[in-house]
């Protein structure tokens, strides 16, 4: 299969498709409230502070690692040295 023609397959497939996502898509926010909003941003804020938390503790761990490495390899040039 050509490029130009997977290209237009899936752009009629798409096309095809609309309809019944659109539907969904505006049945289900007819049903959103500010208590689904609130919720799922409060989730989405957790989820940061996680992954903000894991980086965090990596990057410290890292630069522990770093200095670890620093201060024996300096230890061992002072030995010989």
């Amino acid at each position: 299969m050509e490029k130009q023609e997977f290209i237009r397959t899936a752009a009629t497939e798409a096309a095809k498709g609309a309809p019944p996502v659109s539907v969904s898509i505006i049945s289900q926010a007819d049903q959103w409230t500010m208590a689904n909003t609130v919720t799922v941003l409060t989730m989405v804020y957790l989820a940061l502070q996680i992954f903000w938390l894991i980086w965090q503790w990596r990057q410290a761990r890292k630069k522990a690692k770093r200095e670890e490495a620093f201060q024996l390899q300096n230890r061992e040039v002072r030995r010989h040295g």
